[in-house]
């Protein structure tokens, strides 16, 4: 159903607030308006009164709507914006949520990347954000209710010792080995396919961040280029992957669109499912040579765990 004229306008008018505020995210007022009215037939089913409709967009945060429009919808820019705008932000809520000793920066970064991918719904996450409140308070949530679980798996894991108390999570355990069984083959498979795919630099990026650890402003220094252009580009390389592997999945391996939601899943969810994306990549033939190759690297650079796969 498209978008009454008298929502239409009022809306369009807000795009100005969230260039402003935001800058140019190649965000248009046409899809703008169809995002906005999306999620006021959410809220108000059939939305047949259209003042109603009006008086209930109004009471929205348009303005941070705006940017959470084009990451839904994919924009390099609003990525960028919004890695600019919110990194230190999360990160101070991660070091008020979190208890001392955890690392800010890797947290910070895992609440980023996680808004990028899919739910189990299989909706991008940062697509849950509906404009009822300010994206500061959304992201506030986000947080402390990640610090709020992570807090209560420990505990959890430190009683599983107490009793034989029936516990549905055994039978979840077996759900999760049963589709680690029936999934774990095909899904390494192309995994395998996808990151042949991927260049050198690109492999090279994963390994720094993920093998080693390296701290995203160390990978920047190291690539000659600004903090959150590394994140964006991890971004974009996990997003290949995912798309390769989707793809492969579908036409090799001719798994439903849902099983292959179900698959995808469990590499995030499933404990049972420890594919090491990082060990599949030193597999790959001679991977110091294609970086030398490239100019990633020269001969002698200090990259132990990486040589000896090599």
């Amino acid at each position: 159903m498209l978008a009454p004229a008298n929502f239409a306008e009022t809306v369009a008018g807000d795009v100005s607030v969230g260039l402003a505020h935001y800058g140019d995210i190649d965000v248009s007022p046409e899809l703008f308006i169809g995002y906005v009215w999306d999620i006021v037939c959410k809220h108000r089913p059939g939305a047949s009164d259209e003042s109603s409709a009006v008086d209930f967009t109004k009471r929205l945060y348009l303005r941070d709507l705006y940017l959470s429009c084009g990451c839904v919808h994919n924009k390099e820019k609003a990525w960028t914006i919004f890695d600019s705008r919110y990194r230190r932000f999360i990160a101070d809520l991660v070091r008020f949520a979190y208890r001392y000793g955890a690392d800010t920066e890797e947290i910070a970064d895992a609440v980023l990347v996680s808004l990028y991918f899919n739910d189990r719904s299989g909706r991008q996450r940062i697509a849950s954000y509906d404009g009822r409140s300010s994206l500061a308070t959304w992201l506030r949530v986000i947080v402390i209710n990640r610090a709020i679980n992570e807090r209560n798996d420990r505990k959890m894991a430190n009683d599983e010792s107490i009793g034989d108390v029936p516990d549905g999570r055994a039978l979840t355990n077996l759900e999760s080995a049963v589709r680690a069984e029936r999934y774990g083959k095909i899904l390494t498979e192309s995994l395998v396919h996808a990151l042949r795919e991927l260049t050198a630099k690109e492999r090279l990026m994963l390994l720094w961040r993920y093998d080693e650890n390296r701290p995203l402003g160390e990978i920047a220094k190291l690539m000659g280029i600004h903090q959150s252009n590394v994140t964006r580009q991890l971004l974009r390389v996990q997003a290949k992957l995912r798309e390769s592997v989707i793809q492969t999945l579908a036409s090799r391996h001719q798994l439903s669109a849902s099983a292959i939601q179900e698959c995808l899943t469990d590499v995030v969810d499933n404990p049972q499912m420890s594919i090491s994306i990082v060990n599949l990549i030193k597999a790959t033939p001679k991977p110091v040579a294609a970086f030398v190759k490239a100019g990633l690297l020269t001969p002698g650079d200090e990259l132990p765990r990486i040589a000896e796969s090599g």
